[in-house]
């Protein structure tokens, strides 16, 4: 899926709704509004939210990319534990995904989920 660049785009809100689902509300730089729709979000970790919430960057990666650092920062285990390689083997099998999001000012984290989907939204 070809995803427009947020680059200095922003970061309006989030929806943790039922199963699992959830709902990342983007506008690219030049206005355009988008909603991402994760399901089956295993973990969630956001931090820096601010009014204004400006992207830097909006990286998928695929399961085979995941990192025991990934898992250390999503799961609060020491990197080197164990325990992270446990769970990182796991994610991989199970086919996870990461969204990491990165600002340049404010929201930022990381998102392990099994699938997205991408919609703009016609309501601005």
């Amino acid at each position: 899926m070809n995803l427009p660049s947020f680059h200095d785009g922003h970061f309006d809100g989030l929806r943790i709704g039922p199963n699992n689902m959830v709902n990342l509300f983007l506008r690219t730089q030049d206005g355009k509004s988008f909603v991402v729709i994760l399901e089956e979000v295993d973990r969630l970790t956001l931090s820096e939210i601010k009014q204004g919430n400006m992207i830097l960057d909006l990286v998928f990666r695929s399961a085979g990319e995941l990192t025991r650092a990934d898992i250390a920062e999503l799961y609060s285990v020491d990197a080197d534990a164990p325990q992270a390689t446990d769970l990182l083997r796991a994610k991989r099998e199970q086919g996870f995904q990461l969204l990491e999001l990165s600002a340049s000012y404010g929201a930022q984290g990381l998102i392990l989920f099994q699938t997205y989907e991408l919609r703009q939204s016609t309501s601005d």
